[in-house]
């Protein structure tokens, strides 16, 4: 081939791959920003089953709301804080919600998250189960049984401290790394003698008859957290307040009758509507702005997991936080 046929060849290539890419930019923009100015057209929320989120997901008043300041809502859901925190991380949702834990270890990692609210704490709501008839009576029976948790979760965390508390370590008990419905499974089988888990797990097996050994009161409070992307924080403040304030008057309509939230929850989890009304009456659903008490609380957790070597880094959630001015939620 002659060289100006090579160059002829190489032009048009290049011209091939200049083009391909911006069409490629011009549909991400389209997709992600408009009026050319960072401002998002779609907003993405990431949420897991809890009553809050799935009650304004269901009753669309986020859609009426933003629509009005031109935006559209897309809401896709995941099973883990984890996979949550990872997927806000990559940009592919800019908001999540997820326990204080998760939250916690994605901190630690350096992910991109803000937290903007949270839920009240509710240590009834995570507990070390058993069955009725074990003959484990206190933390430190725990020695040398198999326990059963989700590994990077508030469960790991809750069953450090109380171990630790209990002059036991993590090394003196048999871990088994388990996802809830796996742990439930081997939990009722017998193949583990206790499981640490949270709602509606915790609740749906004591109403088998198993019962708490201990709830994390006094270790942890176990709260739901509400985050965002740095990118709509610095491009679509209104927007956040806006999902703040639909998810505390959610909240509010399930602390003055939670049964429609709880008929959503059983339809999502196929759990009796009756374990779901137990779960919402046993902890508020108040959503508030991210606060001091808060934010403590979380400092405390990053430390107690760097201290427990359950992370490599020690987060500075001071750093992960957005506090709006003079912004209140009614």
């Amino acid at each position: 081939m002659s060289v100006k046929r090579k160059r002829n060849l190489w032009k048009k290539q290049t011209t091939v791959v200049v083009v391909l890419a911006l069409i490629l930019l011009v549909a991400c923009g389209q997709n992600n920003t408009s009026n050319g100015d960072g401002r998002k057209e779609t907003i993405r929320i990431g949420y897991q089953k809890s009553g809050p989120i799935l009650l304004l997901k269901s009753e669309k008043k986020l859609e009426d709301e933003l629509g009005k300041l031109g935006y559209k809502v897309e809401w896709s859901e995941f099973n883990t804080g984890a996979s949550i925190l990872e997927a806000l991380n990559a940009g592919s949702i800019d908001f999540a919600t997820a326990g204080d834990t998760p939250s916690v270890f994605a901190a630690s990692k350096g992910m991109d998250l803000k937290y903007i609210a949270g839920g009240p704490a509710s240590p009834s709501s995570e507990g070390i189960l058993i069955k009725n008839d074990s003959n484990i009576k206190s933390i430190k029976d725990l020695k040398g049984k198999r326990v059963a948790y989700n590994k990077a979760s508030i469960s790991q965390y809750f069953l450090n401290e109380a171990l630790e508390d209990a002059g036991l370590s993590m090394e003196d008990v048999e871990s088994v790394y388990l996802n809830p419905p796996d742990a439930s499974l081997a939990f009722e089988q017998g193949e583990v003698d206790a499981w640490v888990i949270w709602d509606p797990y915790l609740a749906s097996s004591e109403s088998k008859g198993n019962k708490v050994l201990q709830n994390s009161a006094g270790i942890v409070e176990n709260r739901t957290l509400f985050m965002a992307s740095s990118s709509v924080i610095k491009n679509d403040k209104e927007v956040v307040h806006k999902v703040v304030e639909e998810l505390a008057a959610a909240g509010q309509e399930i602390n003055e009758d939670p049964t429609e939230a709880a008929s959503l929850l059983s339809e999502a989890t196929n759990l009796p509507e009756e374990i779901w009304i137990n779960v919402l009456k046993r902890k508020k659903s108040d959503v508030n702005y991210i606060d001091q008490t808060m934010i403590n609380e979380l400092q405390r957790q990053a430390d107690g997991l760097q201290k427990a070597k359950l992370t490599e880094k020690r987060a500075k959630i001071q750093q992960f936080v957005w506090q709006p001015d003079k912004k209140t939620v009614d």
